[in-house]
């Protein structure tokens, strides 16, 4: 959500994924690019989420909150 209005870099993911290499996070945004889920914008290293990336994006967080969360919840009382 932060990055929604002003766009993301690639230096801006380097401290969310501090374990990776930088060549594995080139990778994944343009394997991102190519499947339509964000786009470059034109002479700049900025990336937005395109609408369609906008819509799986909520479709996985609605995922998460209706199934994956009342499983954990459910698993870790036993």
């Amino acid at each position: 959500g932060q990055y929604l209005i002003s766009g993301f870099r690639c230096r801006d993911l380097r401290s969310c994924f501090p374990d990776r290499s930088p060549g594995w996070l080139s990778r994944s945004l343009k394997r991102l690019r190519v499947h339509g889920i964000i786009r470059r914008v034109g002479r700049t290293y900025k990336y937005y989420l395109t609408a369609w990336g906008k819509r799986i994006i909520a479709t996985g967080l609605s995922l998460k909150e209706l199934f994956l969360v009342p499983r954990l919840a459910v698993d870790s009382k036993r």
